[in-house]
């Protein structure tokens, strides 16, 4: 039996099918609604506060769906009414405001509007509208940090209504946990020793939707933020938020020439034991 700390959404469903739903996630301090594109007028005047919104489409026969991320930092609901004589694509939307006396600030929702457009472009069955990337990268590291709080919700509810943010990495490791793994016997040590990598070497995440940068030990280990992880897949479920990860997909060595995934390289080491040199 696995334990779950995440506290519960709560979801109040209205009479009508014009009307918002409501969900509130208290951990985060968060309120979301999920509205169609026909009820958006009956949105209350509490949605004239900042916030963001997601614009999802109707998903394809095959799978896939498109979305727009958009932040509103005079107001959402004035913001989301302009796009439904703007836009065309979008059949429902999900906003999300902070359920606090203040709530979120312009400056946080310009954060959270990249935060939210990298998850969505990463995302395996997603099509992206959003030309470029958003975002304020201006708030200081305990701010985002917070705000990081916010995501796992939004893909909690995102997943409920039929829009699976996994991506291609998230689905590999949840068709690994179904079959026969295979086990390399390989550690970032083994690296170190055969010379393909060093101590201090620095690493990023390789998923646009959990962006994150660690570095390697004298031992071996991954540090990321402070905390020493002895396998680079545990280092990586501390960025997903416990949730199980292939490390060495997750995880890339910055080097001089680009980005080198640490399972490219212990690749390289098998075949070197291979050929026996």
């Amino acid at each position: 039996m696995t334990s779950d700390d995440r506290l519960p959404l709560t979801v109040l469903v209205p009479d009508s099918a014009c009307e918002p739903i409501d969900v509130y996630e208290q951990s985060a301090a968060l309120r979301m609604a999920i509205v169609e594109r026909v009820g958006v007028s009956a949105l209350g005047s509490d949605w004239d506060r900042p916030g963001l919104y997601v614009l999802l489409d109707r998903p394809g026969v095959d799978g896939t769906w498109g979305s727009y991320v958009g932040k509103a930092p005079a107001g959402v609901r004035a913001r989301v009414l302009t796009h439904v004589g703007q836009k065309e694509h979008w059949s429902r939307a999900v906003l999300i405001q902070r359920d606090t006396t203040h709530g979120f600030n312009s400056a946080q929702v310009a954060w959270l509007e990249g935060r939210v457009y990298d998850l969505l472009q990463s995302a395996l069955d997603g099509i992206l509208h959003n030309k470029n990337r958003p975002g304020d990268e201006t708030l200081p590291a305990f701010e985002r940090t917070a705000l990081e709080a916010s995501i796992e919700p939004l893909v909690r509810v995102l997943r409920l209504l039929g829009y699976d943010t996994a991506t291609s990495e998230d689905k590999a490791t949840q068709s690994a946990t179904k079959t026969t793994s295979t086990y390399h016997g390989v550690t970032v040590q083994d690296l170190m020793a055969a010379g393909l990598i060093s101590a201090q070497a620095q690493l990023t995440s390789t998923n646009g939707a959990w962006p994150a940068s660690a570095h390697i030990s004298e031992t071996g280990a991954v540090i990321f933020q402070g905390t020493t992880y002895k396998t680079p897949s545990a280092a990586g479920a501390a960025v997903k938020n416990g949730k199980a990860t292939n490390g060495w997909d997750f995880w890339a060595v910055v080097t001089a020439t680009g980005q080198v995934r640490l399972s490219a390289l212990r690749a390289r080491y098998l075949e070197t034991r291979a050929d026996g040199s």
